[in-house]
């Protein structure tokens, strides 16, 4: 696996470190920000350029910026497995260019985590996969933003969240075709079981519709485990505890088909089947 950091840097100031990649990459490169002291770091990609990264525990109070230039292509997976604070992530689409982001957030305590995408291109494509859990006293946020600047974009957004005892968990966010983006498309989707009375979840992203040549949805559900299901599953001989076990693993598991790096993904399913 390749560092992002022995590629191509420029130092734009104290606080701020620009990446450019200039060639398509086969294999996945490691985003390890451990040591990185600065706190805005540009990433680049340039025409034609399809890459994958991923970032494992390492993105902790920082500024990322991604850009896109014409069709080129990037995959960001995203592993989350400790406490974290805040984070902001950018994303601008440039022509043509298209972004794959999934995050795995299975960490402790507290998350505060903002991500928009920007689809300054025509033809840009931006595709966004979440699976979360929160429990015990953990407090989580997500703040998840698609905004539509030109013609023929598309972005599909999918948030899904487990909330448990005495958690906290937000779906937040906008998705927004402005006028002259026509021809695009907009879905999001943000969904959170609930198990415990005491739990707090909310799932509240906004659609916002400027242009009247669209396609454009919007699904937020909060609610209980499905009765239907657990009533299947026990009535098969399953113990109620392990029937809830199951379904939320059905839930949270498809997160595992974004990861390619066979290493964090048996991290992933390791960490999902602790915690649930």
């Amino acid at each position: 696996m390749i560092n992002l950091f022995d590629l191509r840097k420029e130092q734009i100031d104290n606080d701020t470190l620009k990446l450019v990649l200039d060639k398509s990459l086969e294999d996945t490169i490691n985003f390890d920000l451990k040591s990185v002291k600065e706190k805005n770091i540009i990433v680049d990609l340039l025409d034609n350029v399809n890459v994958t990264i991923l970032n494992v525990d390492t993105d902790k109070s920082k500024n990322i910026t991604f850009n896109l230039f014409g069709y080129s292509k990037l995959t960001y997976n995203i592993a989350s497995f400790s406490m974290c604070e805040e984070t902001e992530v950018v994303v601008n689409l440039n022509e043509n260019s298209e972004f794959f982001g999934a995050y795995a957030d299975f960490s402790i305590d507290s998350n505060s985590y903002k991500f928009t995408c920007n689809l300054n291109g025509r033809g840009s494509r931006a595709y966004w996969h979440l699976a979360t859990l929160t429990k015990n006293s953990d407090k989580k946020t997500f703040d998840v933003s698609f905004y539509h600047y030109e013609k023929d974009t598309y972005a599909k957004m999918e948030n899904y969240g487990v909330c448990e005892e005495a958690s906290s968990l937000s779906f937040l966010g906008t998705s927004k075709i402005f006028k002259g983006a026509k021809r695009s498309a907009t879905h999001q989707s943000a969904k959170i079981m609930v198990f415990d009375k005491k739990c707090n979840a909310k799932a509240s992203p906004i659609l916002c519709i400027d242009e009247n040549d669209v396609q454009a949805s919007h699904a937020a559900v909060v609610g209980q485990i499905n009765e239907d299901h657990l009533f299947y599953l026990v009535s098969r001989g399953i113990k109620e505890k392990d029937a809830k076990k199951l379904i939320t693993l059905g839930y949270l598991m498809p997160i595992l088909d974004h990861f390619k790096d066979e290493a964090t993904s048996e991290i992933i399913k390791k960490n999902i089947e602790e915690r649930v």
